[in-house]
């Protein structure tokens, strides 16, 4: 397959001054607080059960529609920042994140909450792909370096995930659910990297709205099936696959799905990999808190007890860029996959505080890994404008395995119990690990080490 690197660009493309440093860090900074949206939310979870009523499935759509909304607006907004540019999409998803945080702040049923999260999702959606795009388009002798500095200050934000969650629900829980609007604080440090192309392209929003009804589709499928509700589960499944048959007739390389993307194999390694990833993450982030709650931990001594595992997740993240340079991507990917679904194997069969932390540790260290290593590879194979496309949509097929994980991981757990759900979802990190680990270095060239 050929493959194509985004020219390198000048700073009057980026807006950006010679003498700007560290743009890595500023998309970051952007990007980090929508692993909040996660994590933290993860540790409110039994306080927000307690004043909603709810339990089991129900209470998963606070992660899961997240996870949904965080596809639909990475999708839809990495093709806009091919054809638009990278500022009116980060001006829309500011005023999504403050409108999602408002809804939240007065939210008082599990469908308003669950609406809030969604507008959220979206707009968070919107801000990592225009962090990931804009990094994965800065110059490629900066692009290393950038990319470096963006995984460790991701890692950092999932370091202080977990205790953030829990002084947040200790003074709201609906303040721990809001959190990824703390992303409207690195606007302005932002705003100067944000992009305008010479000339505006069409955006097919036909197409942008079939991509939304299958990210929506699929995640409502993995809900209802996990509720037991078999008419329901049909009827999804058969709306989400006409929908995706409408978007497969209107795939093409100058629309709003590039062809070359959806058809290339390192796209769907990819997306298996890194969905696999995911999906341990979402679901050990809905166990974690589930699990030492029934030990006697409190909401903030979850927190602090899973912090000083996160940050020795960091670390490792920041550590592993001398193996990613030395080693082929693929296994380093598959290494830190199968690492993550042993520790939640463990963690399925001896849930002592000990093993819950090791197994969110290895989560955080993977998810940073991943998240590195995709959108190097993302770079490296897609065209200069279908790169935030690209990302767009591998952004939505790897938060489109968390939600799966979470709904399998909530399914398991009401009907089979912890060990079970949690041995489950081992599987999938596991799998994606070995599709990592099939791809042939022919398939791909080395991509750019951070």
């Amino acid at each position: 397959m050929t493959t194509h690197t985004p020219p390198a660009a000048t700073s009057s493309t980026y807006g950006v001054t010679p003498g700007v440093s560290a743009p890595g860090w500023r998309w970051a900074v952007l990007y980090g607080p929508a692993v909040y949206g996660v994590s933290a939310a993860a540790v409110a979870l039994p306080d927000a059960a307690r004043h909603l009523h709810t339990v089991g499935p129900g209470l998963a759509w606070i992660l899961t529609a997240y996870a949904a909304g965080v596809g639909v607006g990475a999708v839809t907004a990495g093709r806009l920042t091919d054809l638009r540019g990278s500022r009116p999409v980060l001006l829309t998803a500011s005023a999504l994140l403050a409108t999602g945080a408002l809804v939240c702040a007065v939210a008082s049923t599990l469908p308003a909450v669950v609406t809030g999260r969604v507008l959220l999702a979206v707009g968070s959606g919107a801000v990592m792909a225009t962090a990931l795009a804009g990094t994965a388009r800065l110059p490629a002798a900066r692009r290393p370096a950038a990319l470096a500095a963006f995984g460790a200050c991701l890692a950092g934000f999932s370091a202080t995930a977990p205790l953030a969650g829990a002084v947040a629900t200790h003074w709201s829980w609906r303040a721990a659910l809001a959190l990824p609007v703390l992303s409207l604080a690195a606007v302005p440090l932002c705003w100067p990297l944000t992009t305008r192309p010479p000339q505006p392209g069409r955006v097919d929003w036909a197409a942008a709205g079939l991509f939304a009804a299958v990210a929506a589709g699929l995640l409502l499928t993995a809900q209802t099936a996990a509720q037991v509700a078999a008419p329901t589960t049909v009827i999804t499944a058969a709306a989400t696959a006409a929908a995706a048959a409408g978007l497969a007739v209107r795939a093409r390389r100058d629309g709003f799905v590039p062809r070359g993307v959806l058809s290339a194999a390192w796209f769907w390694r990819a997306a298996a990999a890194g969905g696999g990833v995911y999906a341990g993450l979402f679901a050990v982030l809905y166990a974690a808190p589930h699990l030492l709650s029934r030990q006697g931990y409190s909401t903030m001594s979850i927190g602090v007890l899973l912090l000083p595992g996160a940050v020795v997740g960091a670390v490792l993240a920041r550590a592993a860029a001398p193996a990613i340079r030395r080693l082929p991507d693929r296994h380093v990917l598959a290494t830190v996959s199968l690492l993550l679904a042993a520790a939640l194997g463990y963690a399925a069969t001896d849930p002592r505080p000990w093993a819950v932390a090791t197994a969110c540790t290895a989560a955080f260290t993977a998810s940073a890994v991943a998240q590195i290593l995709l959108t190097a590879q993302t770079t490296t194979h897609a065209t200069a404008d279908a790169c935030g496309g690209a990302i767009g949509l591998l952004t939505l097929t790897i938060f489109l395995g968390g939600g799966c994980g979470a709904a399998l991981c909530v399914a398991l757990w009401q009907t089979c119990g912890p060990t079970a759900a949690l041995t489950a979802t081992a599987m999938l990190p596991a799998t994606g690990g070995a599709a990592a680990w099939r791809r042939r270095t022919t398939d791909e060239p080395r991509v750019a080490r951070p």
